[in-house]
């Protein structure tokens, strides 16, 4: 679906009573034209095939997410013995790059060549230090081998994926001790070749609280600069904020340089037929996803968390899925592609106005925002259905002026209608103000001119250099985001609606 044939779809074009009046789409910049950004989406995989990765590079090119993160597949790189054919795997770094997008590596799973008990010739979960001298020597071989073909091109190497849970971790009961000494091995065998590589580690399945500590307790922050989660849930709030502040935390305890990045999350586009209905899923749909997909981002974003990805660039059915028992699995329905017609969902679209309103130029600043459920202007009026919500309110500062967020949280699958906000207020000190007001709807890249606004002196406002009370906003379960059209000029601009 284009741009254009989508712009009449928002959520907001057929609600009545807001003082809002279009004004345009916002235009998305290519991916090569963002310089940087915390913003990532899946490539994993591509060890089994599940996916055509030749079908996505054009749309990657224009999604906006600056990071793709691969997996290096041992078995498919060493086929026989102490010969290495990184053929396929240059194929995807080399046409990332083109599409503005840097790989990073996931290194994962073992090799039936070493692993003869291996269920599946991918080998899956098969953890190398279970299986002998051998196996380990040859493991040590083929990372140090990897990092010198790929030393000009990809700076960051992660160890292996999920090991806290017996998916990916074939062999024994999950060790956080035996996977710490497998990232030791590894980060040694990488930095031998590459002094300067960001190690990361952990990849861990939800937030793997007691994993991540005894993880941290055998010593894993000697050999890592980044720690990876995976915090898989239908909700992405749901005690999201304590989660991440305990994380950060307990980190911190053993070293206050290590970052959290957020490395693995996604959302399936069905309702059923997928690998993924452990996930508490009874209504979902491409609408959605795309809710979800916003949500998860700035969730993360304003947590402050370094770095996040979307989990996947694609669905994954070009070949059957496994973990580690080998067993075939249902398709993963997650993709911000069809994974028949790789063609754009509409989550796709909606990580593409993200991408390229929350880059590295967008940094989180603490401003005021203030929802409010009584209009001073009618002080008899409250909002009933709106007193009741949850409403997630957040604030960033772009190119000198502010971005306020807010939405309420319920889960997306419950597709609760747009109502009205009676009354925001919003005020900054250091920024520049709000002349021009406009909403964004990021569902769509949809901008409204906001009509119904007063400027409030600088006095009732206390710290704040200036404020406004606007009147009348929608209110959605997905962030809508709030302000000047300035902010997008030179960097986004806003082209007329057709």
């Amino acid at each position: 679906m284009k741009d254009s044939d989508r712009t009449a779809a928002s959520l907001l074009d057929d609600e009545a009573g807001f003082s809002l009046k279009p004004v345009g789409t916002l235009k998305k910049r290519k991916t090569a034209d963002i310089t940087a950004s915390p913003v990532g989406v899946g490539f994993e995989t591509l060890d089994r095939q599940m996916f055509n990765h030749e079908m996505t590079y054009e749309h990657l090119a224009t999604l906006g997410a600056k990071w793709a993160r691969c997996q290096t597949g041992w078995s498919r790189c060493e086929t026989t013995k102490g010969e290495y054919d990184f053929g396929w795997l240059d194929n995807i770094v080399d046409k990332l790059l083109v599409a503005g997008v840097n790989p990073w590596f996931s290194i994962s799973f073992g090799n039936q060549l070493y692993m003869p008990d291996a269920p599946h010739v991918s080998a899956v979960g098969c953890m190398p230090l279970y299986y002998g001298e051998e196996t380990v020597q040859a493991w040590k071989n083929y990372v140090k081998a990897l990092t010198e073909h790929f030393k000009d091109r990809v700076t960051h190497y992660e160890v292996w994926n999920e090991p806290n849970i017996s998916c990916f971790w074939h062999g024994h009961e999950p060790s956080p001790e035996d996977y710490t000494e497998l990232v030791k091995i590894t980060a040694a065998e990488v930095k031998a070749v590459m002094p300067e590589a960001v190690m990361i580690g952990g990849a861990v399945s939800g937030c793997g609280f007691s994993y991540i500590e005894r993880m941290l307790q055998a010593g894993v922050t000697e050999s890592i600069d980044k720690i990876t989660f995976h915090p898989y849930s239908m909700v992405p709030e749901l005690g999201y904020a304590n989660a991440v502040a305990y994380l950060k935390k307990l980190v911190a305890k053993y070293d206050e340089t290590i970052k959290l990045w957020q490395g693995e999350n996604g959302c399936p586009s069905v309702s059923a037929g997928h690998n993924d209905d452990w996930l508490g899923i009874f209504n979902n749909n491409e609408t959605v996803q795309a809710k979800w997909v916003i949500r998860r981002v700035l969730s993360d974003l304003r947590h402050e968390i370094e770095f996040t990805e979307y989990f996947h660039i694609a669905d994954l059915m070009e070949q059957a899925y496994r973990q580690a028992d080998g067993t075939e699995r249902k398709p993963v329905m997650m993709g911000l592609l069809n994974g028949k017609t790789y063609t754009p969902k509409k989550s796709f679209y909606a990580l593409q106005t993200i991408c390229s309103l929350f880059d590295s130029a967008t940094v989180r600043e603490e401003l005021l925002i203030q929802a409010l459920f009584k209009d001073a202007r009618r002080p008899e009026m409250v909002h009933e259905k709106a007193r009741f919500t949850n409403i997630v309110t957040d604030s960033y500062l772009r190119n000198g002026y502010p971005l306020y967020v807010y939405y309420y949280v319920e889960d997306p699958q419950c597709e609760t209608p747009v109502t009205q906000l009676p009354a925001m207020w919003i005020g900054a000190k250091g920024a520049k103000q709000l002349d021009e007001p406009v909403l964004i709807d990021p569902l769509t890249g949809n901008v409204f001119a906001i009509t119904d606004y007063e400027t409030r002196p600088a006095t009732e406002w206390e710290a704040q250099e200036f404020g406004l009370y606007l009147h009348d906003l929608p209110l959605t379960d997905y962030p809508l985001i709030i302000t000047d059209r300035k902010a997008l000029a030179g960097v986004d601009s806003i082209s007329a609606l057709e």
